[in-house]
Parts: C-alpha cells; structure tokens; sequence
C-alpha cells in the first residue's frame, strides 16, 4: 500500500525533491549539516506552515515561487513515532535541543526504516505528522513523485516578525 505525502519547496529545485540537497547543505531541526534528509508532511497545511516558520522575516510576496509536491511512499516504510518516544524539549520553538539529529539517526538504524513520522513542533496537536525520508536508504527507489504544482500563497497571510 502506498501513502501520499507532500512537501512545500521552491520551483528553482523541482529536480532535486527527493534527494534531500537543501537539508544536507544547511542541516536542519533533525539532521547535521552533511546528512541528506527530505522534510515532508502528512498534509499540505502543516507542509506550508512548517515552511513559514523558516521565512525569518521574508514577506510572503517575495518568496520565489512554491511548488506543492505530492510523493507517493510505501506505506510499511513509515516509522511513526509518538510524543513520548521523542527526547525532552522537541517541541521547544526557540532552540533545537542538542541531541536531535543524532535521535533522528538512531532511530533510522534501529528501525532500519525508510521515514519516520513525527509530531510537528508548529503545531503539536494536530493529527497531521512531519515526515523525515532518508534518502540513501535502499527503499528511496520505491518513492515517486506522483504530482507537482504550483503552490499560490494568499496575499492576506502576514508574515510573523518579532
């Protein structure tokens, strides 16, 4: 069985979706700079809110333009992991605990598994899960991007600045 996934990004890198480039050139929430990774979500919502949270102050009507991508994933594939298999302080919005990329990593190897699905630190309570794809994993070859558009963005949206 397959599961659609989506992930927000920017059409100047529609090649490069699942290979996990942007995460390994910059690190991010649960991987060290170096180390691929594809951020997903389990719905478009939580893909756009996610993305906002990185615009550090950049108007949403100077963005490039976005891409909404829907991937197809095995099913089986997917690890999903609850709050409480997740380290103290995961949801903290000001600063990445230490200690999570390397989590992210332990759990790819004990579960020998192709994504994990997490809880999203935006918006904790919702059903909706993040999903990490580590793309050198032998199952990669199965995913597939099924369907890309483009993304608009509604001008009423603010940008959140502090």
């Amino acid at each position: 069985m397959l599961r659609t996934l989506y992930r927000i990004q920017t059409d100047s890198h529609r090649d490069t979706i699942l290979d996990g480039i942007g995460a390994q050139l910059r690190g991010g929430r649960w991987n060290l700079r170096g180390r691929p990774m594809v951020y997903m979500a389990t719905t478009p919502e939580l893909c756009f809110l996610e993305y906002m949270v990185h615009l550090e102050g950049t108007p949403l009507a100077d963005l490039p333009p976005l891409i909404l991508c829907e991937i197809e994933i095995p099913d089986e594939a997917i690890t999903w992991l609850e709050a409480q298999e997740l380290p103290v302080g995961w949801n903290n919005p000001y600063v990445t605990p230490m200690g999570l990329p390397q989590f992210a990593d332990a759990q790819f190897r004990q579960h020998r598994t192709l994504c994990l699905a997490l809880l999203s630190a935006v918006v904790p309570l919702s059903p909706s899960r993040n999903v990490l794809l580590d793309p050198l994993h032998p199952l990669r070859a199965e995913c597939r991007v099924i369907q890309i558009e483009p993304y608009p963005v509604d001008p009423r949206l603010p940008t959140a600045t502090l």
